[in-house]
């Protein structure tokens, strides 16, 4: 095999795992908002979250050994990251997925590469016992 023929099968391997490993993430991703959305968007779940909030600012008031603080949100923080904040959320876990997955790619290639030294044919003599 030609030594530039090598890199290229390599790229074609790592590319198709890349497309799968992406499209994991994002189905992913999305399988998790349509479940978080039909699950915490009830006005029970709301309701819920609504009286833990009421429970902690009661808690306020008699201190105990750890504060602490009221969350300022009227919704469940989970609701608004997948109904909100999808988007960049999406964005942040395809950006990281793909920076870790080349340099992993780029680490194990580099540990599979044959070695690129070039090694003289000249055999040392070493003395026998």
């Amino acid at each position: 095999m030609a030594p530039g023929r090598r890199p290229i099968r390599w790229l074609w391997l790592w590319g198709a795992c890349y497309v799968v490993l992406i499209s994991a993430v994002v189905w992913s991703l999305f399988s998790a908002r349509q479940s978080v959305i039909a699950e915490l968007a009830t006005p029970k779940s709301v309701g819920d979250w609504q009286a833990w909030r009421d429970d902690v600012e009661q808690q306020q008031e008699h201190p105990g050994p750890v504060q602490r603080r009221v969350p300022k949100s009227a919704e469940p923080p989970a609701l608004v990251l997948m109904r909100d904040y999808f988007g960049v959320s999406l964005t942040g876990a395809v950006l990281f997925s793909t920076v870790l997955y080349w340099i992993m790619a780029w680490f194990v290639t580099g540990a599979l590469a044959p070695p690129t030294i070039k090694h003289s044919d000249e055999r040392v003599a070493t003395p026998r016992p």
